[in-house]
């Protein structure tokens, strides 16, 4: 194994969003942790498999294959076969269950992995509407020198506004992105209580009064304005 390989999450609890994954075995299990049970890539959502996927490395390369798992394994979006496996290239996007656990698959050669951490939060910085831009690794909202650090879901919550500026966000939308963990069936909304999603967007608005306005409507959501 001369290269450098590795997954970046994407979404997938309990990593949090850009976190790097090393793949520094041959064999390697990607599921769900049980009594009895513990995968080597371990992910906390009841629509993985407890042995969801392998990772193999043969003859110079990494494969992924999926170990029969109910709700599938996606490369690029397209489902592999029950107990197919493919190869994975650079860049290549793979998923379980859907889209519930989302990685990306890459490869850098040995002299090009001594930084690797600052590379990935530049190619991750987000420009968005409005001139302001997301970080996705430090969970920052970067406003020209201004800096806004959030929570893991406070920074769901505001990139899934800042995303649709202007624009009705439900919030049965917000709920799914900011607390996917607590959905038990695909599309299902997840067990969110007025209370918590009250407090998420009272947090968020005190944060980012000074530049931009949550507006409720009607109680059913949220549209984000900038502050002029």
């Amino acid at each position: 194994m001369d290269k450098s390989s590795f997954l970046m999450v994407e979404r997938g609890n309990p990593y949090e969003r850009g976190d790097i994954i090393p793949l520094t075995s041959k064999v390697l299990i990607l599921g769900r942790k049980g009594k009895q049970w513990d995968p080597d890539i371990s992910f906390d959502n009841v629509f993985v498999s407890r042995k969801h996927a392998a990772l193999l490395y043969k003859n110079g390369r990494f494969f992924i294959k999926d170990l029969n798992s109910k709700h599938g394994t996606f490369v690029n979006q397209e489902r592999l076969a029950p107990n197919g496996e493919r190869p994975l290239q650079h860049a290549d996007s793979v998923a379980l269950a859907g889209d519930l656990i989302v990685l990306s698959f890459s490869i850098l050669s040995m002299d090009e992995t001594m930084d690797i951490t600052p590379l990935m939060k530049q190619m991750a910085v987000v420009e968005a509407p409005g001139g302001v831009k997301l970080d996705p690794y430090k969970q920052e909202l970067v406003v020209g020198e201004d800096v806004y650090a959030f929570s893991e879901k406070e920074y769901k919550c505001i990139e899934l506004l800042i995303q649709h500026k202007g624009q009705f966000v439900s919030k049965e939308q917000l709920k799914l992105e900011v607390w996917p963990e607590r959905s038990y069936s695909i599309g299902e909304i997840p067990d969110v209580s007025a209370e918590e999603l009250n407090a998420l967007i009272y947090r968020v608005r005190k944060k980012t009064r000074h530049i931009l306005s949550i507006e409720s409507i009607r109680g059913k959501g949220y549209i984000l304005h900038s502050e002029d």
